[in-house]
């Protein structure tokens, strides 16, 4: 391995991202690297979003060393923080936690015009052409409120995408969606980080989900959240010895 990860954790405790004196995972040992495509799977309630949100930096770690792009987090300077912050997209789970009183394409604009520097009419260009790239621009006008859970759940996908970011979290983005939907989640993924490849702007991609049906295939890593704590399934027959044991398999939603 050469260079630092884009994200390491070393004997890192994660605490739960709304009760920081709660620990659920303990211990947890994980190197994300530039251009991996990982998903991690676990139950409802197993500290998924929790793991994401301390990976990604939103949450402090209950305990053990975490580097964000080479940096240990608790040394890093507020400007050091603001700066991987503007390199890092964060989809929510649910409705991906839009401004409620701004409209879609407000939505969008806000990051670009915060982290990109750019005038009002170039930010609303651009929000609109990545609007228009994920089959939302006839919603531009519209506050998130009248918009499904799905269609909010691409908003905020936009949104994280608005700016150039090196890592892209998407907690549980297949949850309760319907099959074309689920579809379009996966497409829109594998274009995008095969895209970026082609670029030479590697995209690492972190994704959360109750199993691992739908991204095989697609993504490139995968670890779990069960009994063990976090585990990392390194090869085939780990993720296959997986699989064949998870009484859960299919449960979250229709199959794609």
């Amino acid at each position: 391995m050469s260079g630092p990860a884009e994200i390491e954790l070393i004997g890192v405790d994660i605490s739960h991202e709304d009760a920081p004196e709660v620990v659920l995972l303990h211990d947890v040992h994980w190197r994300i690297e530039t251009g991996d495509w990982w998903v991690v799977s676990g139950g409802p309630a197993s500290g998924k979003t929790s793991l994401l949100s301390t990976v990604a930096g939103l949450s402090p770690a209950a305990g053990g060393e975490l580097r964000i792009f080479g940096r240990e987090v608790v040394e890093a300077t507020e400007q050091q923080q603001v700066e991987w912050r503007r390199h890092i997209g964060f989809v929510f789970e649910g409705g991906g936690c839009l401004f409620g009183n701004l409209s879609v394409l407000e939505n969008v604009v806000l990051p670009l015009q915060y982290q990109g520097d750019l005038e009002p009419s170039e930010a609303r260009e651009r929000a609109e052409d990545l609007l228009a790239l994920a089959g939302l621009r006839g919603y531009a006008s519209l506050p998130p409120s009248r918009l499904g859970t799905a269609l909010q759940r691409r908003v905020g996908l936009v949104r994280a995408l608005s700016v150039p970011v090196r890592v892209l979290f998407v907690d549980n983005p297949l949850a309760g969606l319907a099959p074309s939907d689920a579809r379009w989640w996966l497409e829109f993924l594998s274009d995008l980080t095969a895209q970026r490849a082609e670029c030479n702007e590697p995209l690492t991609v972190v994704a959360s989900s109750f199993d691992f049906d739908d991204w095989l295939g697609r993504a490139s890593r995968f670890a779990v959240i069960g009994e063990r704590g976090f585990q990392r399934l390194d090869d085939p027959e780990a993720i296959a010895a997986y699989r064949e044991g998870n009484p859960s398999r299919g449960q979250g939603r229709p199959s794609v």
